[in-house]
């Protein structure tokens, strides 16, 4: 007859442990406290895994039916076990318990249902993707033209080639992959709030569903005898480096696109030099520097950390 557990000796005895517990159900997670795929419902970066209570616990918009949220409840949703079965598995791979009832089929069968999830999440998320690069796309082309930009007066750049002003004083930066296909588009508003095309909000009220990373604005051109190159996050930052160096900047528009930004530089030109000019955020925990060195980490190249002069 099989041992019983109780559920709160097997909620301690697993504190810490639920890296290796999820591992034994074939249940992948990104690292801790950092965005991923959700092992359920697929998407890219829409779950988190954080066990702020010690019990598994973590976070997706997409599972909007999801109650306790802890690891007990995503084994559920993955593998449809019973509880009473899960908390026996549970209880097997912390020690409690010597024997699993797991079995290599099992294992393999959730995995190929795993996959089956995240192509028909991929699909999904591609859609709307494809139908935020046609609006993106519409916006740019067919914007009504202006003449002046309150947020570019205040930085004391121009709409250098490729920008857009639009009658309402907006500033209009297209975001293209590495083979020039546009997917989205930045729009930066007078007073500076910046936006990417979107077609819904998240949980949080966050609008999403528009592919952005690894897109990228190139200021300038890259020629055949070009050795160094500049990444950078905003258009005004790009702007002054451009002005201020000649050198082509690639514009990745928010701090955690910069690695894959720098990626794609470093594909379409394998032996270039890259300079990542990385945002001032003191303030916040130097956001901007941090990515700026993970992005070096895996691409190679320099992190120089630009200083400008206010203009009374």
């Amino acid at each position: 007859m099989a041992k019983k557990f109780e559920l709160s000796d097997v909620k301690e005895a697993a504190r810490g442990k639920w890296e290796t517990i999820f591992a034994q159900f074939n249940i992948t997670i990104p690292v801790k406290d950092h965005h991923g795929p959700c092992p359920f419902c697929g998407g890219s970066d829409r779950f988190r895994f954080d066990d702020k209570f010690e019990n598994g616990d973590w976070l997706c918009n997409g599972c909007t039916d999801s109650k306790n949220r802890d690891g007990f409840d995503l084994i559920d949703k993955v593998t449809n076990l019973a509880f009473s079965q899960i908390i026996e598995e549970v209880a097997s791979v912390v020690g409690l318990e010597s024997k699993s009832n797991i079995t290599p089929a099992m294992r393999k069968q959730w995995a190929e249902e795993r996959k089956i999830r995240e192509r028909i999440a991929a699909e999904v998320l591609l859609k709307k993707q494809e139908q935020v690069a046609r609006q993106a796309q519409g916006l740019y082309r067919n914007s009504y033209p202006g003449e002046i930009s309150p947020y570019l007066d205040k930085k004391q750049v121009p709409a250098l080639p490729g920008i857009k002003i639009d009658h309402k004083g907006n500033v209009l930066v297209p975001a293209f992959d590495k083979n020039g296909f546009q997917w989205n588009m930045q729009t930066i508003y007078p007073d500076g709030g910046k936006f990417f095309v979107s077609d819904n909000e998240d949980l949080s009220g966050n609008k999403k569903g528009g592919r952005t990373g690894g897109c990228f604005f190139l200021i300038g051109t890259i020629e055949f005898d070009s050795n160094v190159v500049a990444v950078v996050e905003g258009y005004a930052t790009g702007a002054s480096i451009h002005l201020a160096t000649g050198l082509p900047v690639f514009l990745a528009f928010v701090a955690n696109n910069l690695q894959k930004v720098g990626e794609s530089v470093r594909e379409m030109y394998p032996n270039i030099n890259i300079l990542y000019c990385a945002d001032d955020d003191s303030a916040k925990d130097n956001t901007g520097l941090n990515y700026a060195n993970q992005a070096v980490a895996v691409t190679g190249g320099i992190v120089v950390l630009p200083q400008f002069n206010e203009v009374a």
